[in-house]
C-alpha cells in the first residue's frame, strides 16, 4: 500500500514547506485532515492552514509527537532547539523526516533519544503535484518499517533519489532553488506570447510542451545539450552569458546554504 492512509503525521513549521506537504498528503497520499497535527507558532497562520485544511492545528510542537511521523519544516535556524524541545517526547520513535535545508542529519540523530529513525529530504516546489525531485540520506537507525514507511510517504511527493547528506546543500542549489531559473523563463515565454497575440493557453501549451521535449531530449539522447539545439540558427540568447549565470547563481546559493548550516550547527 502506498498511500498514508491512516498513518498520523505532525508537521513543525506550517510556512511554505509545511503547508506544501500538507496540501500534497491531503489530494495525494489518502491522508484525511484528522490524521495531520500543523505545528506553528504564528497564530494567523495556524488559523489559515485550520480553515484551509480542517487540520488540527497547535503552537506547541510537542503535539506533533504523538503521531507516526513527526515531519521538521520549520527553518533551518530553528530546528536545534526545536528537536531539544521534542528529545523526551519521541521516546516511542516516530520517523522523523527533516525538510530544514541546511540541517545536517548528524545533529538530528545526536540530539533525539539513541536508536531514532532519522530521514533527510531536500524538498522542490513540485513536490506540490507529485513531481518533485527530492533527494534524500536516510540516517543511521532509518532502516527495516522505517524506511518503509520513509519510502512510502516519498513516493506521494516525486523522485527521491538517496545521496550523500554531505552533498545536501549543492543539491538545494540546483534542484530546490531550480524552479527559480527555471519559471521566471516560463514566465517570460507565456507573456511574449500573449504579447504576439497567442491566447494564454496557447502560451502556456508552447512554453510547457516546449521545456517538456526539451527536458525527454537531454534524458534519452547521449549528446551533449549544446548539440541538441538542431533546427534554428537563431540564437537570441548567448550561451556563454546564461551558463555564466546560472552557474554563478548556484554557486551563490550553494555558498550560502553552508553558511546557514554553519549558523544552524553552532
Amino acid at each position: 500500500m502506498d498511500d498514508l492512509r491512516g498513518v498520523r503525521i505532525g508537521i513543525i513549521g506550517a510556512g511554505a514547506i509545511g503547508g506544501a506537504l500538507i496540501d500534497r498528503l491531503l489530494s495525494g497520499a489518502g491522508t484525511r485532515p484528522t490524521d495531520i497535527v500543523a505545528c506553528e507558532p504564528k497564530e494567523a497562520r495556524r488559523e489559515e492552514i485550520a480553515q484551509r485544511y480542517r487540520v488540527r492545528v497547535s503552537a506547541d510542537p510537542v503535539e506533533a509527537c504523538a503521531g507516526d511521523i513527526v515531519v521538521l519544516a520549520a527553518p533551518p535556524l530553528e530546528i536545534k532547539k526545536i528537536i531539544q524541545t521534542l528529545a523526551p517526547h519521541v521516546g516511542h520513535h516516530p520517523l522523523v523526516i527533516s525538510f530544514a535545508g541546511a540541517v545536517p542529519i548528524d545533529l538530528v540523530e545526536a540530539t533525539l533519544p539513541p536508536g531514532s529513525p532519522v530521514v533527510r529530504v531536500n524538498p522542490n516546489s513540485p513536490l506540490i503535484v507529485g513531481a518533485g525531485f527530492n533527494p534524500v540520506a536516510y540516517g543511521s537507525s532509518a532502516t527495516g518499517q522505517a524506511r518503509a514507511l520513509a519510502e512510502r510517504f516519498l513516493r506521494v511527493l516525486g523522485a527521491s533519489p538517496v545521496v550523500p547528506d554531505m552533498q545536501m546543500n549543492l543539491y538545494t542549489a540546483i534542484t530546490a532553488v531550480g524552479p527559480t531559473y527555471f519559471l521566471p523563463v516560463f514566465d517570460a515565454m507565456i507573456a511574449a506570447g500573449v504579447d504576439g497575440g497567442l491566447s494564454r493557453q496557447a502560451a502556456v501549451a508552447a512554453a510547457i510542451e516546449t521545456a517538456r521535449g526539451c527536458a525527454q531530449m537531454v534524458a534519452t539522447r547521449t549528446e551533449h545539450p549544446e548539440q541538441l539545439k538542431l533546427f534554428t540558427g537563431l540564437r537570441p540568447l548567448q550561451d556563454a552569458a546564461v551558463r555564466d549565470l546560472v552557474t554563478k547563481a548556484i554557486s551563490e546559493a550553494a555558498a550560502r546554504m553552508e553558511a546557514v548550516q554553519k549558523q544552524a550547527t553552532s
